[in-house]
């Protein structure tokens, strides 16, 4: 079974240029603080709720293997990253550049949003590195990124990430798409056994389109 994925740009900000107390796009490179100082702000202030949240976050990554470090300098409106994903996406690496890219932000403490990290990620993933800075150097993708990060939140009503839509050949629905059927829906970090009854459930599906 062959899975196409397609990600869309997201930002809890939206389009907003107005930073909430986050860092927003408007913020420079190395300015930013940390994923741990910026929780703060994003549980209203609430010292309590952000351990709380940190505390729930890390205890799924650990069941994954990945140990979160919130020291990491975190930009709410990484542009530049979410650029390079559609910019490897014509080159069939979306998925590789954001296996290499999420390891270095959520586990090393290498900002996403920083562009040595990108472009270390961007080889690690077998992109040009000389190709890729130059294309970071242009404005290319950079409306479709803000588009998104408004569509999502405005248009599609997502309000929290990650959000999976799982479509098989008998659907062709959901918030990015306009046609029949009801797709598979997860809203957030679901379990093994979860997205093994997802698999078996297209699966399926894919087998009773073949018999067709």
């Amino acid at each position: 079974m062959l899975l196409n994925v397609t990600r869309h740009p997201y930002s809890f900000l939206g389009d907003s240029k107005s930073s909430r107390g986050l860092a927003g796009a408007s913020v420079p490179e190395g300015k930013e603080p940390t994923w741990h100082d910026s929780l703060l702000g994003y549980c209203g202030n609430n010292e309590t709720a952000r351990r709380h949240a940190e505390e729930s976050m890390a205890a799924l990554g650990r069941r994954a293997g990945i140990e979160l470090n919130y020291n990491v300098q975190t930009q709410w409106q990484p542009i530049d990253s979410q650029r390079c994903m559609l910019w490897a996406s014509r080159f069939g690496k979306q998925e590789a550049f954001m296996n290499e890219l999420a390891p270095r932000h959520f586990e090393q403490q290498k900002s996403a949003s920083h562009r040595a990290t990108i472009l270390e990620a961007a080889g690690a993933a077998g992109l040009d590195v000389e190709a890729a800075a130059a294309f970071l150097d242009t404005d290319e993708l950079k409306k479709e990124v803000w588009d998104s990060y408004g569509s999502t939140i405005h248009e599609k009503g997502i309000h929290a990430i990650p959000y999976f839509v799982f479509n098989s050949p008998l659907t062709n629905a959901g918030p990015f798409r306009s046609g029949d059927g009801t797709p598979i829906i997860v809203n957030g970090s679901g379990s093994q056994d979860e997205f093994l009854e997802v698999f078996e459930t297209v699966y399926r599906d894919v087998k009773a389109a073949d018999a067709k």
